[in-house]
């Protein structure tokens, strides 16, 4: 419960565009590190290769230009949210969409940018991490399906998914296709 107050407050106290979107970008930094140090206490805590099944598709936009667009949309920065990595290295943003901000559901999308100027994006739909009520659960993956959060991303944008190398799985991450 406390992990979910502390993302709570990071995440709707100081409601600015500095805090919650494109301008946030120093939270991924933080991430970064953060995550490195806390997975040294707890290795479910560092940071964990996002998998095939993840992916959502791909934005042939800029990440600037996806990020500002996901922040239009009612996406916000996803400060608490554990690093995910793509061959070692990490995701270039996280992103959550909540109904509200203390919805039991959050759609979570993480992005990689290319170097040819368009953006992966990676998804998947578990528990809120940041309603007190749903928070524990969420940190030990209940409720969460990889398949949803992909969908629920297609659904929304227009994402070139011909790369696409798996089916999402119906549950969590670690589980397979």
């Amino acid at each position: 419960m406390f992990g979910a107050t502390v993302g709570f407050v990071l995440s709707y106290a100081v409601p600015s565009r500095y805090n919650r979107g494109p301008e946030g970008r120093w939270w991924e930094r933080v991430r970064r590190v953060s995550s490195r140090l806390f997975g040294r206490v707890d290795e479910d805590g560092g940071p964990r290769p996002i998998t095939d099944g993840e992916y959502a598709g791909r934005f042939d936009s800029d990440f600037d230009t996806v990020e500002n667009r996901l922040y239009a949309d009612g996406f916000i920065r996803n400060p608490m949210a554990r690093l995910k990595t793509r061959d070692d290295i990490p995701e270039d943003g996280s992103w959550v969409y909540r109904d509200s901000p203390l919805a039991p559901r959050q759609i979570h999308l993480m992005l990689f940018e290319n170097d040819d100027g368009t953006t992966d994006v990676y998804a998947h739909a578990e528990l809120s991490s940041v309603n007190p009520l749903c928070g524990p659960e969420h940190f030990h993956g209940t409720g969460q399906s990889v398949r949803e959060g992909v969908e629920r991303a297609r659904e929304l944008y227009e994402l070139d998914t011909s790369a696409a190398p798996t089916e999402p799985p119906e549950g969590s991450w670690d589980q397979p296709s």
